[in-house]
């Protein structure tokens, strides 16, 4: 588990966070991470009650190679304002791309101090991606090695109208899918979801309905949202209480269908649950995003066909 703080002495409160496993084990697409923010007051204690607002952005673009999800690079991931349980917030969230992350707390407590703090969080590549990257970059540069001792004596315009194919064979493809949305609804809840896009948060809004003028948490809500396509949680908020409403702002960073499902525990009543379905549109990626790999993959190529023609004429001298 690794700890970041802020220093006691800039702010009157020390804000803490936390995940589990560790920072350097972190990689994306691996399951929902436990993470944590804990506030505490100047004497070390954690906060009794308060609030602690919480925003994640995404990892810049700027590397040479892109993430998977270029639209999603240096955008708003999650946000959310979340209630202070002896000075602590949790939540479950599973990384999208590799990078650093922004995430940016200000908590309060209920006697009127603040304090703001921002986190870096450095989220590697998984070893397996760069053995199968290394592994196709080995296989591209194989098969220009071996184009070049077959064709010795190939001439410019033939040499480009292959690359030029070899262009054309990796041109990225796009996939759109379309906004559907189905709502299971409880009697005495609501789930609002705004239109998903990818690259974009939407607004998701759980009510309790009857609950106007409700001042003090009068429900225990948890909170889940699954991508159905493999089945995995990439937001996880459990047993938090809440005033009849509660909101945020959350990205879907997958073009495929996902549900959102709210439980909340009532006093002397049974669970009230609500979930619903939302198909999230996959906008293309711009095209710039693909010309450095490609670029990478052609430069490869060239260097085998190059190393196999010197080889070849090597050989035969």
């Amino acid at each position: 588990m690794a700890i970041l703080a802020a220093p006691l002495w800039a702010q009157d409160l020390n804000i803490q966070f936390k995940t589990a496993p560790s920072i350097d084990l972190l990689r994306p697409h691996a399951g929902p991470v436990g993470l944590s923010v804990l506030v505490t007051g100047a004497d070390g204690k954690p906060v009794d009650s308060g609030w602690a607002a919480i925003r994640l952005d995404a990892p810049k673009s700027g590397t040479y190679f892109s993430t998977d999800i270029p639209l999603v690079e240096g955008t708003t991931l999650v946000e959310m304002r979340l209630p202070l349980r002896q000075g602590n917030v949790e939540w479950r969230y599973d990384w999208p791309i590799r990078g650093e992350y922004r995430l940016a707390v200000v908590a309060s407590s209920a006697d009127g101090k603040k304090a703001s703090q921002t986190f870096n969080i450095t989220v590697r590549e998984s070893a397996t991606k760069w053995l199968t990257l290394g592994g196709f970059t080995v296989g591209l540069f194989l098969f220009g090695f071996v184009a070049g001792r077959v064709f010795t004596v190939t001439t410019p315009s033939t040499a480009s109208l292959m690359l030029a194919l070899v262009f054309s064979g990796t041109a990225p493809s796009s996939a759109v899918a379309q906004l559907s949305q189905t709502t299971d609804r409880a009697a005495q809840a609501t789930l609002t979801i705004e239109p998903a896009v990818v690259g974009k948060p939407s607004r998701i809004v759980w009510r309790l309905n009857n609950s106007e003028g409700m001042t003090s948490a009068g429900a225990v809500l948890s909170l889940a949202i699954t991508q159905l396509d493999e089945n995995h949680t990439v937001l996880a908020i459990e047993r938090f209480p809440v005033a009849g409403e509660f909101a945020l702002n959350f990205q879907f960073v997958d073009g495929s269908e996902h549900s959102v499902t709210a439980v909340a525990e009532l006093t002397g009543q049974a669970p009230v649950r609500i979930e619903q379905r939302v198909s999230v549109t996959a906008m293309e990626p711009p095209a710039t995003a693909a010309l450095s790999p490609i670029g990478f993959f052609l430069f490869v190529i060239a260097l085998g066909l190059g190393v196999g023609r010197w080889s070849k004429r090597r050989l035969a001298t």
